[in-house]
Parts: C-alpha cells; structure tokens; sequence
C-alpha cells in the first residue's frame, strides 16, 4: 500500500501506518517532488506483488484485502473501489453516484477510489508519471489502454474519503472546476501549469 503525504495532520498518518499487518506493507510517498514521482519511488520500494495507492484521507472498508485478492485472482490487472464521502450530505452523495457511473463507463478510477494494480503491469507501464497532480487518471488511462476494460475491476465496496475540500469551495464550483481541469489536460495543457490553476482557487 502506498500512501502520498504532503502536510496531513498526524492523526491521518497513524491511521495509515496503523493498516500495516501480515501482508499488507504500507509505503509513504512523503518529501519532495511532483506526487506521481513520488509515488513510483515508493512502488519501486514495495514487496508485494499487488501495489494499491490510497489518500491519506480516505478510509479503506472492512474486508478490502480479501477484496482486491478476489479480484487479481479473478484475472484483473487492476482496479478500485466504488466511491463515498464521510458525510456531507445528499450533495457529496450525488457527487459519489455520478462518479461511481463515471467509473462503471470508462473503467478510469481515480486516486480518491484507492486504486490496485498487478506489480508486473505497473512496471510495464512504467508506472506513474511524473506529474505533480493527475497523475491517477494518466495512470488509469494508460492501465485500460494496455488491458482493456474488462480487466479492471469496479469493487462493490466503498471507500470513504473526506469531503473537506468540496465543502470548503462548494460543491457545485468544485465538480465544475474539476471538469475544467480535465477538459484542458485532454486538450494537452501541461500538468504544471494545471495544477498551479488547481491548489490556487
């Protein structure tokens, strides 16, 4: 399990470090550097055969393990879990629903999903791009591009993340915002130059 921090109180990098058990290896892809450098660094240190990246401040549910080892043994190069928030209401459960369809479709989870993959196929993909932010979705991108669609599984268990930053910047100007952000990086507008438009609003 690899873990990206960045600044997280440590109330949440003990409850990461607190995974940690028979099996389960839990990596921090903590100081400097774009995040998805970050994170190959980190991968390159892991053990296991099986690499799942997961947000300081989302919440795995109970049985994930057995999960992700169901679905590998079922032929999947890779996958996610089904979104959820720890609270926020009916609106962060309407942003849950739509992005939960969003997976089901095209089958490119995202890092709040706590994404898995094989060992093997991420190396082949030559793992995460060195991108201070998107780095989930150019990774899952080219995950589905190398094994097709059928090979990534959607996990009926849900994940919780943190609503915080919706909340904060409103839900509405947030999702707007991040499909602004994704409309430009498919147009080919550099990660750098988005993420210094995304962490400045």
């Amino acid at each position: 399990m690899i873990v990206p921090l960045r600044g997280e109180p440590p109330d949440s990098v003990r409850a990461v470090r607190a995974l940690a058990g028979p099996g389960v290896e839990v990596l921090l892809a903590d100081g400097e550097g774009p995040r998805g450098a970050r994170l190959a660094e980190a991968a390159a240190r892991a053990s296991g055969r099986v690499l799942l990246f997961l947000h300081a401040d989302t919440a795995l549910p109970a049985g994930w393990a057995d999960a992700v080892a169901r679905a590998i043994a079922a032929g999947a190069a890779g996958g996610a879990f089904r979104l959820g928030f720890a609270g926020g209401g009916l609106r962060m459960a309407w942003v849950a629903f739509w992005a939960n369809v969003r997976t089901g479709v095209t089958r490119v989870p995202y890092g709040d999903q706590a994404p898995f993959v094989r060992r093997d196929v991420y190396e082949r993909l030559g793992g995460h791009a060195p991108w201070p932010f998107l780095e989930d979705w150019d990774f899952s991108r080219r995950l589905k591009a190398e094994v097709g669609a059928n090979q990534i599984a959607l996990l009926g268990e849900r994940v919780e993340t943190s609503p915080r930053r919706y909340l904060e910047q409103g839900v509405a100007k947030t999702v707007m915002k991040n499909w602004e952000i994704l409309r430009r990086v498919r147009g080919g507008e550099s990660p750098e130059k988005l993420a210094e438009r995304y962490r400045g609003t």
